[in-house]
């Protein structure tokens, strides 16, 4: 599991033999960011999208024991989202990006659009599909 504790920018991990029974002590991860998502992919990738900064994707091929430098797919000025794996290895990140502030002549829906990548997941990381 990933977490983020309120006032660390980096984010936390901690794992589970149990199917979550019980846990190990959080220990902080290589990288920052808030409101992620995470999934697993049929080949055994785990694939962590988060933003901060922007919306970047973190993945490690060894459960979650070491991580890669991570890929900016946006930049979004807030964004939260979720992953969904369409085909081996070929994944859909679907994420909000929400501007803060008054934004003229722009609609409360335009403000919160809702953005899609596709993205695939290859031996030396994530490439536009």
């Amino acid at each position: 599991v990933l977490i983020r504790p309120v006032y660390s920018p980096q984010m936390w991990q901690c794992w589970s033999n149990d199917a979550g029974a019980t846990w190990d002590t959080a220990v902080r991860t290589t990288f920052p960011g808030y409101a992620q998502s995470m999934i697993r992919t049929a080949s055994g990738v785990i694939v962590v999208a988060h933003r901060y900064p922007g919306y970047t994707l973190h993945l490690s091929r060894d459960d979650g024991l070491n991580w890669d430098q991570g890929t900016m797919i946006d930049y979004p000025c807030w964004a939260m989202g979720c992953t969904i794996e369409v085909e081996p290895d070929v994944l859909v990140v679907a994420y909000m990006n929400s501007c803060y502030g008054d934004v003229p002549n722009l609609s409360k829906v335009e403000k919160s659009p809702l953005l899609v990548q596709r993205v695939r997941i290859t031996p030396d990381g994530i490439v536009p599909d």
